[in-house]
């Protein structure tokens, strides 16, 4: 998509989701992300497949910003894995119209993931990428070998229920499947739950007897490896 499909304010073909009700993105806008920071969704044109692409800005104490702190795509359908949600940028500051960026604090991230999470049915799915400068270190950490649940992003989507397994579309393919990717499923149903939590631990314990990599990444990677670790033993045994 060219800047301006990404939703300029002069194309009119996006519009606040609030003028569009039965859009299940209307349920998030105007949603409260903490530090006096509210999410403000538009809707723009469908893409080739029929999906809805949107962008998230924020509105807050120092104004508007004037770029999207997430542009996406949303989709539905009659079954589980039709319906998802798609990060296709994000940024950690973007810029407000007053001048200046806004930062997104990592609570006001997790607040803002866990709108778009909450959109995301039962056997569905969220994607986030993770070619952005603000996702560095789940790049490293994937290239490096580490489990997805074990880097920044895909702890995070675990945290949000969308993190039962992981798809990394590590190569990007350009224009039709877009940049570099975690793809975070939501359990289908408890036994799945289950399967894919023992799985985990077995993977993860395989990461963190292996002590790799070392150094920075260790460093970043082995507590949230741990954390994850103790929750799912905690849920299933292990």
């Amino acid at each position: 998509m060219t800047a301006t499909a990404r939703g300029g304010s002069e194309d009119g073909r996006w519009q606040s989701a609030s003028e569009r009700p039965d859009h299940p993105l209307a349920a998030i806008d105007g949603a409260s992300l903490g530090g006096g920071l509210r999410l403000a969704v538009l809707l723009g044109p469908r893409s080739a497949v029929g999906s809805t692409y949107f962008r998230c800005m924020l509105d807050g104490p120092s104004g508007p910003t004037t770029a999207p702190v997430i542009f996406g795509l949303h989709n539905s359908g009659p079954f589980p894995g039709f319906n998802w949600v798609e990060v296709l940028d994000y940024s950690d500051a973007p810029p407000l119209a007053g001048g200046g960026v806004q930062p997104v604090s990592p609570e006001v991230e997790r607040a803002l993931f866990g709108r778009l999470a909450s959109l995301v049915p039962t056997g569905g799915h969220l994607m986030a990428e993770y070619d952005s400068r603000a996702r560095t270190s789940t790049a490293r950490a994937l290239a490096a070998g580490v489990p997805p649940v074990a880097t920044p992003l895909g702890a995070l989507l675990f945290d949000l229920g969308c993190g039962v397994a992981f798809r990394d579309w590590y190569i990007s393919e350009g224009g039709r499947e877009g940049p570099r990717k975690l793809q975070g499923f939501r359990a289908a149903h408890e036994e799945h739950a289950r399967t894919r939590g023992l799985e985990t631990i077995a993977a993860l314990d395989a990461f963190l007897a292996a002590r790799r990599p070392s150094g920075e990444l260790w460093a970043l990677t082995e507590p949230l490896a741990r954390r994850v670790r103790e929750e799912l033993s905690g849920r299933y045994g292990g």
